[in-house]
């Protein structure tokens, strides 16, 4: 399931939520070596700014980083091996959910199509009909209208992150685990659905089907070694973008390590565009 090499007849998109890139950079470089994607979103960077040791990592490989942190919370980053141009962060979309907190981060990378990519880490929620989960129904709703936008702008779009949301029951590891917990609320569902209404394609989905139980999180301890987990994060594509993938894969390599993130990272693979293809029509 996990990617052995990078993959450089294919446009590679990968999001990760690393929980502390201090304290993951390590295996963030090994990532980078062993996969190599083109574009990666990463989450919970938990930095303020990146660190020298980090800025360098990415320099060594060739990544251009667009990142936006606040505090030792949150903080989210788009990480591109080629050009990137229109950086747009929290605190600059002009949105009272989508600025309240270093939460999005988003960019065209020329790849040399272009491909507006944006990485999201959407609120948790902490409890059913708490502040912090009326902010995350409405962070989703307003990343969903940001992402109208952009397919209507014509270049290809691709939403990734940690979403914080199971979309269905085939994406616990039990329902009767979550009755009365946020995650998977039909209001948090419905949200996530209008997310990909505006013309998003979960690619993971399209490739394994809606019932795989691929799951992205797991919590520390006995959790992953028992597979009781959940599938939390997400590859949004543009419906043009979707047609042309390959497969997706989630990251255990990393996952196995010791001292790992929560989260696996989710990769998917598309075939490249042709000599004639520029973008979409």
């Amino acid at each position: 399931m996990s990617p052995t090499g990078p993959a450089p007849e294919r446009l590679r998109i990968a999001t990760w939520n690393i929980n502390s890139l201090r304290a993951r950079l390590a295996g963030v470089e090994r990532f980078l070596e062993r996969v190599a994607p083109d574009i990666g979103c990463l989450q919970e960077t938990k930095a303020a700014e990146l660190s020298a040791a980090a800025q360098a990592a990415f320099d060594r490989r060739g990544y251009q980083v667009a990142h936006v942190g606040l505090s030792s919370y949150n903080g989210v980053a788009v990480a591109a091996r080629h050009p990137i141009s229109d950086v747009r962060v929290s605190g600059g979309f002009d949105d009272e959910h989508l600025d309240r907190e270093a939460r999005l981060a988003t960019c065209i990378v020329h790849c040399p199509e272009a491909v507006r990519v944006a990485s999201a880490y959407v609120p948790h929620g902490r409890m059913i009909d708490h502040w912090h989960y009326h902010y995350k129904l409405g962070f989703v709703d307003a990343l969903a209208a940001a992402a109208a936008k952009w397919l209507a702008d014509g270049t290809h779009v691709v939403v990734a992150g940690d979403l914080n949301v199971a979309p269905t029951d085939s994406d616990v590891f039990h329902p009767d685990a979550f009755v009365g917990s946020t995650h998977v609320t039909p209001a948090e569902r419905a949200a996530v659905s209008r997310l990909l209404d505006v013309g998003l394609v979960d690619v993971d989905v399209a490739r394994w089907g809606a019932r795989a139980r691929r799951f992205t999180w797991w919590n520390y301890g006995i959790g992953y070694s028992r597979n009781l987990g959940m599938r939390l994060d997400m590859i949004a594509a543009d419906a043009d973008l979707a047609a042309q993938l390959d497969t997706t894969w989630i990251d255990h390599t990393e996952r196995a390590c010791e001292r790992p993130s929560d989260h696996a990272a989710l990769i998917a693979d598309f075939h490249r565009a042709g000599p004639a293809a520029g973008g979409r029509a």
